[in-house]
């Protein structure tokens, strides 16, 4: 079996819009070759040839981009995206290609933290996704779909909910860390690592990318059940259709909406 999708979702707590951190972004992109960008654009409908001075320039001199659209057509295939300025509703997305190969997984979780590293999430979820049901016919295929959800926290769901769950691995930092508590959070279960820029990561398992999909949901299902006594993960609804999750916020969340 084959992952149907690659991804890293964030939301940043800097600025992108200076050129020195701008500049680092750039450089973990291009630090490797096979993920160094082929095309970049100023929205979703322009893509032109990746040009790094001609970024930097647009974005510190110009001001004239507010957000940037890096994409890459060879192996390793991704398509992303990034806001500049920062506000509460600045968000981080790259998805990658489901073909790619297997000896470049590592170095996307590489990337991923390198990433991290500089944008520092309050919240951000990293993940493999793999063949799942639509609709579920079972238990297990509920669950799983639930997962691939949560893992995917993109911000119509993520702004009014709050964080909807983890994937194999999940940054967090800022108000959200305070939300969940740090001693709470230290203490999951699963692969959990204090980073250096002050953010806390948990990963699933302790080596993702060698484990089955059943497997890393019972790890996944573990995890989120230690975490709901936080009363911060978005509270799900499951769709009479099988087909789909909506969610609502948890106590944590609407007192965070009420103070902003």
């Amino acid at each position: 079996m084959k992952p149907d999708l690659f991804s890293i979702t964030m939301y940043p707590t800097v600025s992108l819009n200076k050129e020195d951190i701008l500049g680092h972004i750039l450089d973990v992109f291009e630090s490797n070759e096979k993920f160094a960008p082929t095309h970049w654009g100023n929205s979703e409908m322009v893509r032109v040839e990746y040009n790094r001075n001609e970024i930097l320039e647009k974005v510190t001199s110009e001001h004239k981009v507010a957000e940037i659209y890096l994409h890459r057509d060879k192996t390793v295939k991704y398509t992303g995206s990034f806001e500049v300025n920062w506000s509460p509703r600045s968000f981080l997305k790259f998805d990658f290609h489901k073909s790619m190969p297997p000896k470049m997984w590592s170095a996307f979780f590489e990337l991923s933290d390198r990433i991290a590293e500089i944008v520092k999430p309050c919240y951000g979820v990293t993940h493999i996704f793999w063949p799942s049901s639509y609709p579920w016919n079972t238990e297990r295929e509920r669950l799983h779909m639930w997962m691939d959800i949560c893992s995917y926290p993109v911000p119509v769901r993520y702004l009014p909910n709050g964080p909807l769950g983890i994937g194999a691995r999940t940054y967090f930092s800022s108000h959200v860390l305070e939300m969940f508590g740090e001693g709470l959070l230290l203490n999951s279960p699963g692969v959990v690592s204090e980073l250096n820029w002050g953010g806390i990561c948990i990963d699933i398992l302790n080596r993702p990318l060698e484990t089955d999909n059943d497997t890393l949901l019972d790890s996944w299902l573990s995890v989120m059940k230690y975490l709901e006594s936080a009363q911060v993960m978005a509270i799900p609804s499951f769709d009479e259709d099988r087909m789909g999750v909506s969610f609502c916020p948890n106590a944590a969340w609407k007192d965070f909406l009420k103070d902003e």
